[in-house]
């Protein structure tokens, strides 16, 4: 068990968490005690948070725990470089090694296993959980060495699924509750990649406009897709889609030169981490005021290197 930083300096930006409720409100999360950079991937709908830090030895550890730091619980995949990338309310949780790209599984018990196929074990990433405990992930293809997007409960591959635009190698990265699915495809012409939605059976590609590339991160039972994509200057920034307005929307951690948008939980509240003033730091945005973690109760120290910007 570990505790997140004590109370000692808020990071110049939260004060974005006083603004109008329709404009949002980011709130600053706190650093694993100890860490050098942490990296927020997931939360749930009580605010329970996962994701990744950096000790002082340079070695990657998984994390999970309430919001505010009071009950931090760290754990390690077999191969030792661990990065969880989504949570769901009845504790499961998805991820993969960031450097043998080792695909795995943690239960509420706290049970991590690898996922597989067949028996065998996969490389690739598994990502956005439903309430059902189903997730989405790709693996790669060892004979032709595509991306193959699936999904998977349980430690185990389920199934394909198809999308039906012109692709080279496809990823899913969120369901919902419904079976709807988000994640991100390789154009097939420039190798770049774009974001797309399938939503009752119909896909749809999402892209913020002018960007290089745009991918999908997630998606929740309300609609709310978060996004990253890349600027022509080579900055990458976080987003969010709303199927039901079906607008995209440009969102960067104040002051960040770097800000990165993972999962969202059904009050629409978003994990990001981003560099802000050369450090890494994690947040999250609420749209709405109503499920929002109180800003006064989370505080960030202003410490540790520059994240490094993770595999979308």
């Amino acid at each position: 068990m570990r505790s997140r930083l004590p109370i000692s300096l808020v990071v110049a930006g939260l004060m974005a968490a006083t603004a109008p409720a329709w404009a949002g409100s980011w709130v600053a999360v706190p650093s694993v005690s100890g860490s050098t950079q942490t990296s927020v991937f997931g939360i749930t709908d009580k605010n329970i948070i996962t994701g990744d830090y950096t000790d002082s030895s340079g070695v990657q550890h998984g994390f999970v725990g309430p919001i505010d730091g009071s009950n931090d619980k760290s754990f390690d995949d077999p191969d030792g470089t661990t990065q969880p990338r989504a949570i769901n309310d009845m504790g499961w949780i998805s991820g993969f090694d960031s450097l043998s790209t080792a695909t795995w599984e943690r239960s509420p018990a706290g049970k991590l296993k690898p996922v597989t196929k067949s028996g065998t074990a996969l490389d690739g990433v598994a990502q956005g959980l439903n309430a059902s405990g189903v997730f989405g992930a790709d693996y790669i293809d060892p004979n032709t060495g595509a991306t193959v997007a699936y999904l998977g409960k349980k430690y185990k591959y389920m199934s394909k699924f198809k999308l039906s635009i012109s692709n080279s190698g496809y990823a899913a990265r969120g369901v919902d509750a419904a079976g709807d699915i988000a994640g991100w495809y390789y154009d097939p012409s420039t190798q770049l990649q774009h974001g797309f939605i399938i939503i009752n059976g119909k896909a749809k590609t999402i892209d913020y406009p002018n960007a290089t590339y745009t991918v999908m991160e997630g998606l929740n039972d309300n609609g709310i897709v978060p996004c990253q994509y890349e600027d022509t200057s080579g900055v990458i920034h976080g987003c969010y889609y709303d199927v039901s307005t079906k607008k995209i929307k440009s969102l960067d951690v104040p002051g960040s030169t770097l800000t990165q948008i993972w999962g969202a939980n059904d009050k629409d509240v978003i994990a990001a981490s981003a560099t802000v003033g050369g450090v890494g730091v994690s947040y999250v945005y609420c749209i709405h005021t109503k499920g929002c973690p109180t800003a006064g109760a989370l505080h960030q120290m202003l410490r540790g290197s520059p994240p490094r910007p993770a595999q979308p």
